[in-house]
């Protein structure tokens, strides 16, 4: 799989670049989509993980949470992360895939992504696994970046987007390919309005986004 590969070949400049990139906001984003989780004391999913800073923050909650991704290096950084957080007890990886997660129906009190959405085949399969295994009344939490707006500061981020990022992201990771895909796949995005339609028509109820860092980050929320 090209994703798979691709994420393979970043992994080790994964958490540095991201932190660059996003001027070290990704992490007040990642609080913010466990916090509207409510996920205290449950058992919680965090489907295609990377190297597991949702699950890490979701474990500071109290949580028994699995963290599941298609991408063995991502996940080998997520698991030695863990251990020196010294969360290992409440946190398990495995490798599998988001569209066919290996879990029962009902099985967690919520599920979170953070920036999956745009690397899946299929996000209505996705979004229906994700509401699958959560039990009824629970939520589920898409945290995703946002294609470019008109006007001054759509004119900023697409510049940023399009010529800084690959550029940054060369130079960190070695990596050319990655850089540029991932302001492709950010321009050639669903809308916000999209995406909560789209989880709408999959069965959720109560769907809402928030949107951070001027508009340039999407969470959406839907309860099964």
């Amino acid at each position: 799989m090209v994703v798979r590969e691709m994420f393979s070949g970043i992994a080790p400049a994964y958490d540095r670049v991201n932190y660059i990139m996003s001027w070290g906001q990704d992490a007040r984003w990642r609080r913010l989509a466990v916090d509207l989780a409510y996920p205290d004391g449950g058992w919680v999913l965090d489907a295609a993980t990377g190297t597991g800073d949702i699950a890490v923050e979701l474990a500071r909650h109290n949580n028994l949470v699995v963290g599941l991704d298609l991408c063995p290096e991502m996940l080998s950084r997520s698991q030695n992360k863990t251990v020196k957080k010294r969360l290992g007890q409440r946190v398990n990886f495995v490798l599998g895939d988001a569209l066919a997660l290996p879990f029962s129906d009902n099985s967690f009190d919520c599920a979170l992504n953070g920036f999956a959405l745009r690397n899946v085949a299929d996000i209505n399969r996705f979004l229906a696994e994700l509401r699958r295994v959560v039990k009824p009344g629970g939520r589920v939490i898409c945290m995703e970046l946002v294609r470019p707006w008109s006007g001054i500061m759509g004119t900023l981020y697409r510049t940023y987007l399009f010529r800084v990022v690959p550029v940054i992201g060369r130079w960190l990771s070695g990596d050319n390919r990655a850089y540029r895909y991932l302001p492709e796949s950010v321009g050639s995005f669903i809308t916000t309005d999209e995406l909560q339609a789209i989880m709408e028509n999959v069965g959720f109820c109560q769907v809402s986004h928030k949107c951070l860092n001027l508009g340039t980050v999407s969470i959406h929320v839907g309860v099964k």
